[in-house]
């Protein structure tokens, strides 16, 4: 992790997606280690935001188990909702419930923890608080309460709990942003085990958003890269591939879409010259793990060509989902310290490229 970590300044000139987090389990004890004999069991909690008030109705969910999938990470998503696309959401378990407060959350949690037995909860509540300024000054003490009742309840459980996504009326942002910004003291008052996860702030209204309330499928997946640099304690740089500072497009066309992190994806990179190349730089040199943001609407498995600076060409597949649903696929490739160029060319069948992400291969 070091090397990422001293290359952030000239990540972040390039236009990048660098995100920092909140306090976290260490590196070496991440709460979704690599290799496990049972599976890490992980409870997805909160309102619509979890359940997906997006279009493709998953949030941050689809995303994060992507991620995690793609490092080998053994997860089981627990919950007694199910809701989400089969396929790119391999585990469609969470206690996500649209319109529902932290009052309402309060009244059932014992249950579901005693029922699940998650050893991690990812917690994202109070948007449904935020209607009027009696309910938003008391979510607060109700917020703590609630942590207090997962710590009592399950004392070993690791719970992260993430801030609110920004809204579109004046008023309803303002009752956000005062309420995010009690949530770091809550979360530190709460014990070793209580983390703060800075989830949301990188999103913004409209571009961001499918109405005043919920983020977009591309938006929920820079979410999701919070999410799972909190549970892992690995640091994620995002470039996306339609920017022109992070890479240069060869005989491929730019495609706008919602699922696609940026609004946009690469598409029609459908023939031998056709190529995506990024460029960066990283502080030190070793191997990186690429995972490639794709979609794949073909109905079999295809691929993309990937070399680094030059070097013999690896291979990275995707999954068919659809057009519209992307998935993560990983490729770890040797860099320099210093710039490095990522070329993606066209391999078996066609796959359009969203975006990569990049940390040093995750050894815990």
């Amino acid at each position: 992790m070091r090397g990422i970590v001293r290359a952030l300044p000239a990540l972040a000139s390039l236009g990048a997606l660098v995100f920092t987090l909140g306090p976290a389990p260490a590196a070496d004890e991440p709460a979704v280690p690599i290799n496990r004999a049972t599976p890490t069991r992980i409870m997805p909690l909160g309102d619509s935001n979890t359940a997906g008030g997006d279009a493709v109705g998953a949030a941050y969910r689809a995303d994060l188990w992507q991620l995690l999938r793609a490092d080998g990470r053994p997860v089981d998503f627990v919950g007694s909702v199910t809701s989400g696309p089969s396929g790119v959401l391999g585990d469609r378990d969470h206690e996500g419930h649209g319109g529902w407060t932290i009052g309402q959350i309060q009244d059932s949690i014992s249950g579901w923890l005693t029922t699940y037995r998650p050893d991690v909860i990812t917690l994202q509540i109070g948007t449904n608080d935020m209607y009027d300024d009696a309910s938003a000054g008391a979510a607060p003490g109700k917020l703590a309460t609630l942590i207090g009742t997962i710590a009592s309840t399950l004392p070993d459980v690791q719970l992260f709990v993430a801030n609110l996504p920004q809204l579109a009326d004046p008023n309803h942002y303002a009752r956000v942003a005062a309420f995010n910004s009690t949530i770091p003291g809550i979360v530190a008052a709460a014990g070793t085990h209580v983390h703060y996860v800075d989830a949301n702030s990188g999103l913004y209204q409209p571009y961001d958003f499918v109405d005043m309330w919920h983020p977009n499928y591309g938006a929920a997946s820079k979410a999701a890269i919070r999410w799972y640099g909190a549970l892992t304690g690995v640091l994620i740089t995002r470039f996306e591939a339609e920017q022109t500072a992070n890479a240069t497009i060869t005989n491929a066309r730019r495609v706008s879409i919602a699922s696609a992190s940026g609004g946009a994806k690469i598409g029609y990179i459908d023939y031998p010259d056709s190529s995506v190349t990024f460029r960066f730089q990283v502080g030190s040199a070793g191997t990186y793990r690429i995972r490639a943001r794709g979609a794949n609407g073909m109905g079999a498995v295809c691929s993309h060509h990937v070399s680094a600076n030059g070097g013999t060409p690896a291979t990275v597949s995707y999954p068919s989902y659809s057009w519209d649903l992307l998935g993560e696929s990983a490729v770890d490739l040797p860099l320099n310290a210093g710039w490095n160029t990522v070329k993606f060319t066209k391999g078996d069948c066609y796959t359009e490229l969203d975006a990569i992400d990049l940390s040093p291969v995750p050894t815990a």
